[in-house]
Parts: C-alpha cells; structure tokens; sequence
C-alpha cells in the first residue's frame, strides 16, 4: 500500500516519540476521530500496533499507545534536506533574528489578527531552527500565511516600517514573492 502524506507524517510522529492518540492528534493538528481512522487503518496494514481502552464515558476507545512495527520504521520516508537560499549558519541566523524582530509588531495587531499570526511566526521559528524540519514548501507556505495575516492591518500598529522592510528581507532570503505596500507611512 502507497502512504498517503497524512499516514506518512502519523508513522513519523509516532516515530518521533508521540504515542498517545491526544499527542499524535496535536502533533498532526488532526481531530481525535480523524486520526482513529488513521491509526486502524495503518494497524490494519500491518504499519503499527495499536493499544486501546474503552472510556465509559465517552463511549469510545482511547488510543493509549502507538508503536511502529518493523514494516512501519522501514516505511518511514527520509527526505532528504533540499537545499536552499538560506543554507549558511549566518544566513540562518539573521533570519531567526529578523523573525524575533517581528514578535513584539505581530502582538500589537488587532488580537484576531495577532493570535493567528503569532502562530505563524512561531512556526515558521520552529521550522527555522531545525536543520531536519527545515523544508521550503512548509516555509513558503507558513510565511505568505504570516504575511497574509499581518499585512492588512500592519499600519494598525507602531512600527510597519520596520515590520514591511523584515519582511523583505525574509522574502529576499526564501526567494518568496510577496506583494509589499510601496509606502506604510
């Protein structure tokens, strides 16, 4: 059986160290009942193991462990790390440097905007610090998020100067087009 990419990230989570279905479900960003599916039917497919306890309450049964059979750890895809613009120690650095920057902008945007964008920024800060996580469709994908949310309402804060021309440079380092205001003032 070909793995779908949301059964391959489960078989890495697990991998990972995260063996209750809560973990899991939070890791993958999945409901509980979404991921029960998932976990039989690669149980089924002889991927992994499954131990499970019925709750009274809930009336259902709660994934207590998941553990990867051999066919599991040998399914386990390794990409390999894709080299990218920003592939130095420096580079990487002022990138982290210039994400920090922009921290203390995003909490001064309107709290629903704020919320949403902070979790952006965070992921694209996890992404960023670890060289194996490292991979540009995520980057990408997390940044033009970030800057989706943000830039509506960036001359709603203090400093959208600051915050337009980080930006920029992110975009500049990632080789990510982003449509920038000409003028924040």
């Amino acid at each position: 059986m070909l793995l779908n990419e949301k059964q391959q990230r489960i078989l890495e989570v697990i991998d990972a160290g995260n063996t209750t279905g809560e973990s899991i479900a939070t890791a993958i960003g999945s409901s509980m009942q979404m991921i029960r599916y998932y976990l039989d039917t690669l149980s089924e497919d002889g991927y992994l193991k499954v131990a499970k306890v019925y709750d009274n309450a809930t009336r259902e049964f709660q994934v207590v462990r998941a553990y990867l059979t051999d066919k599991g750890k040998a399914s386990i895809v390794k990409t390999p790390v894709i080299d990218s613009p920003a592939e130095t120690t420096a580079d990487v650095q002022q990138i982290l440097k210039a994400l920090d920057l922009l921290q203390p902008i995003v909490e001064k945007l309107p709290s629903d905007r704020a919320e949403i964008a902070a979790v952006y920024l965070e992921d694209l800060q996890n992404e960023m610090k670890v060289v194996d996580r490292r991979k540009p469709q995520r980057i990408k994908a997390y940044f033009l998020a970030f800057a989706g949310t943000a830039l509506p309402v960036i001359q709603q804060t203090d400093q959208p100067e600051i915050f337009v021309e980080t930006v920029r440079f992110l975009s500049t380092q990632w080789n990510i087009t982003v449509r920038l205001p000409e003028s924040v003032t």
